[in-house]
This record gives structure tokens, C-alpha cells and sequence, in this order.
């Protein structure tokens, strides 16, 4: 069961494999504004009122008198896979529903944002959630934060310790992979962001850094691929410094071709920054592109740096860093060895630790160790 903004295509390969490699079969439930669609997955829509607050608080939706519909959708599965409750009304519903019928249910969490555990709103829901996360079968988190999380919300303790299960999001290697025939020979150097548009992206920073570069050498070309309200801003500031150019807006792409947009790139970067209500959780985009073979000039923000944790695998500058990412950027430009070790590293990486089978096989355990108890 799911919800907009939760990564859900990187967790749908993990639904894929298990189907092909192991004969699961699995339904997705998504409110009825999510336009999620897979032929590979039978897909339904649930009308929003189903799971609407009923308060102004996300933390009361309706339970009672929706538990028919639910419990006619439920009961035709082994398991249910839903999302965090801490911050979705749908996840809560899912998982009180999958307790009544006696299904084991896992939840995904994470989120690794700190300091909402002392609002008003959070001390009246923390009343109503925390009684659920002791009937979990497993809470899936993907970096070690989110852990320190549970413990800021005042949820953390030995009864539900063992319930968290360490697990990042999968790259298909086959489909992420190095495509130098792709490269277009046109003599440009592309450095490529793929990224929402968004201030938290850090995209005034890595314009920043890049800029002298750009007017030492019209042979380098910046694409920053995504979509976002900070456009009109990062559009002005290319005019106002004269990059048109060299500084390409490239519209976002299904996520099936992300890997040709890859494919002609030369060093990738990301550079995620820490505000009052966001950081990066995990940044799929960070080891979707590493295992492209792209260095990757990464900044230390949120997840990033357990997830990229590998030693020379990419750099990472710290926040706002704007010297750290210019001269990130300036070694790579001078040094084509240094390019390419860094990324065959970087694949090798991805490999051993985010490769599909290798996520898909741990995914398996856990479920199946998960039914087992019941």
C-alpha cells in the first residue's frame, strides 16, 4: 500500500524480482491521485476518503466503518507491505487492518528528519501510533538514522529493536550500467545533475562551482535534469551569468530511461542540503548513476554518507561547500585516470551492495523469517 513521494519505483524492482525469481505475486493499493501504474502488478485505486484525517492531525484517520472495504482487499493476501505511520494516514489504516486479520505486516521508514517529535501535533498521535509499532512483523529502514528517528519520536525500545531491518533501495546493474557507445561525440564534457528542482538540491551551489569552470573551457556543458519551482531562478542566473551556452534544462524522464540520460554523461553530481523540514534520505539517483560508471561529487548530507560509504567510490564535499565541489570537479577534469578508476569503483560498489539480487534476496529473508513467526 502506498503513497506519493516514498521512492516507490526503486522499491518496486524488489516486487519484480520476488514475482520472477520466487513466485510472489503482489497487488498495489494506491490512493486514487497517485498515477503509478506497472502492467507488471495488478494495481488499485482507493478513493482518498477512505483514509482522509477526520481532525486536522494525519495521525486519526477514519477507521471505524471503512474496515469492510479494507478487510475485502486484505484478505485475499499472505502479507502486507505499507508505509510509515508516522507520517501517512494510509500506513496506519494498513496496518491496524493487516493486525485484525491476522497478517504480518512490515512497514517502510525512511525518513530520517529530526525534531518533529516535540510538536503538539506529534505528542496527540504519538498516543495512536506507538500501541501499532509493537504489532509490526518488521520496520524497514534504509540507512542507520532513521533508527536515531524512532528514538527522537519518543518510540524507541527494546520491544521493538529487533524489528528494524537495514535495507537500501535496489539498482537493476543490467539496466544501470556503463554505455559508452551512448556517449554522444560531439567533443563536450557533460556534467549532469539529476534532481528536483527544489532549494534543498543545493542547485545555486553546484551553479556556483561550476561557473569559473564553465567560462575556462566551452567544451564543458552543465544538464540539470528534473523539474521543480526553482527553474525560473536557476534560469536567471545562467542568463545573468552568461551560461546560456553551456548550462542545459533537461525536462524530467519516465523512470525507465533515466540510465540512456546517464548514458551521455561524464561526472554526475548531487549536492542535497539540510533545511528545518528536509534532508536526503537515501539519494537513489546518487547510485543509479554509480553504477553507470559516473564519478560522482556527492555532498555529506542526511543518508548520503552510509550509503555512500565505500572508500574513493565518490567524492563528498561537505554542505554549501562551493571551493570542495569546484575543486572535486577540477581534479576529475584534469585527471581522465582518475575518472575512470573512480568509476569502476563506484559500479563495483553498487554491485556488492545495491544490486538487485542483492537487495531482492535479503527482501526475501526478511518476509518469509517474518511469516515464519506469526
Amino acid at each position: 500500500m502506498i503513497g506519493n513521494n516514498t521512492a516507490f519505483e526503486c522499491m518496486a524492482l524488489i516486487y519484480k524480482y520476488l514475482q520472477e525469481r520466487h513466485g510472489y505475486s503482489f497487488t498495489i493499493v494506491k490512493g486514487e491521485g497517485d498515477r503509478y501504474d506497472d502492467p507488471a502488478f495488478k494495481v488499485v485505486s482507493l478513493p482518498s476518503r477512505l483514509w482522509r484525517p477526520i481532525t486536522h492531525t494525519p495521525f486519526f484517520p477514519p477507521f471505524a466503518g471503512r474496515k469492510r472495504r479494507l478487510a475485502e482487499l486484505f484478505g485475499k493476501a499472505d502479507l502486507i507491505l505499507t508505509v510509515d505511520p508516522t507520517v501517512f494516514p494510509q500506513g496506519l489504516l494498513a496496518i491496524r487492518a493487516a493486525v485484525a486479520l491476522h497478517l504480518p505486516v512490515w512497514f517502510d521508514s525512511s525518513v530520517t528528519l529530526m525534531g518533529t517529535g516535540h510538536t503538539l501535533q506529534w505528542k496527540i498521535a504519538k498516543r495512536v501510533v506507538r500501541p501499532v509499532l509493537e504489532k509490526v512483523a518488521g520496520i524497514i529502514i534504509t540507512v542507520p538514522k532513521c533508527v536515531e528517528r524512532f528514538q527522537d519520536l519518543a518510540l524507541f525500545s527494546e520491544r521493538i529493536a529487533d524489528k528494524f531491518v537495514l535495507m537500501g533501495h535496489p539498482v537493476d546493474c543490467d539496466r544501470f550500467r556503463p554505455r559508452p557507445e551512448e556517449h554522444p561525440a560531439d567533443g563536450r564534457f557533460r556534467l549532469l545533475v539529476v534532481s528536483r528542482l527544489m532549494p534543498e538540491k543545493g542547485l545555486l551551489y553546484i551553479l556556483e562551482a561550476v561557473e569559473p569552470l564553465l567560462c575556462e573551457d566551452p567544451r564543458l556543458l552543465l544538464q540539470i535534469l528534473g523539474s521543480g519551482p526553482m527553474k525560473p531562478l536557476l534560469e536567471k542566473e545562467v542568463r545573468e551569468r552568461g551560461l546560456e551556452g553551456q548550462v542545459e534544462f533537461l525536462p524530467p524522464v519516465p523512470y525507465g530511461e533515466l540510465q540512456l540520460s546517464m548514458a551521455g554523461a561524464d561526472v554526475f553530481l548531487n549536492h542535497a542540503v539540510s533545511t528545518s523540514g528536509w534532508e536526503e534520505f537515501f539519494g537513489a539517483a546518487n547510485i543509479e548513476a554509480m553504477a553507470c560508471g559516473l564519478p560522482a561529487i556527492l555532498s555529506n548530507n542526511g543518508g548520503i554518507t552510509h550509503v555512500v560509504r565505500g572508500d574513493d567510490v565518490a567524492f563528498l564535499v561537505g554542505e554549501r561547500d562551493v571551493a570542495g565541489i569546484r575543486r572535486a570537479l577540477r581534479q576529475l577534469l584534469q585527471e581522465p585516470g582518475l575518472r575512470q578508476s573512480m568509476g569502476e569503483r563506484a559500479r563495483r560498489y553498487v554491485q556488492e551492495h545495491y544490486e538487485i539480487s542483492v537487495i531482492g534476496e535479503r527482501y526475501r529473508r526478511m518476509l518469509e523469517t517474518g511469516r515464519d513467526s506469526r
